[in-house]
């Protein structure tokens, strides 16, 4: 289980804006598009830019580190900056442990 103030690394799939239903192949993220906020705080860049693995597939690996891993309630957006995005936004709560 993810523990606070400790790394923690997840996979993730996004789906693909011009095909709903779909996962996106190759996704490419840029800076901004990963932010991190700890216990309802404000949102932040993530230190790491997730990335795709393996190469040209589509699971998204994202490793936080224990920075900010330490809260109680870590939440992850993904939001992509590009016009039209190339996927859909996509968030997840991350629950940690003692």
């Amino acid at each position: 289980p993810p523990v606070k103030n400790e790394d923690f690394a997840f996979d993730v799939c996004l789906e693909d804006y011009a095909n709903p239903g779909l996962f996106k192949s190759s996704a490419t993220l840029a800076a901004g598009d990963v932010k991190v906020s700890k216990d309802n705080g404000a949102f932040a860049n993530l230190g790491t830019l997730p990335s795709v693995s393996p190469a040209a597939g589509k699971l998204i690996t994202v490793a936080l580190t224990s920075t900010e891993m330490n809260a109680d309630k870590v939440s992850i957006v993904f939001s992509d900056q590009t016009s039209p995005p190339e996927w859909c936004d996509y968030a997840i709560t991350i629950l940690t442990t003692a």
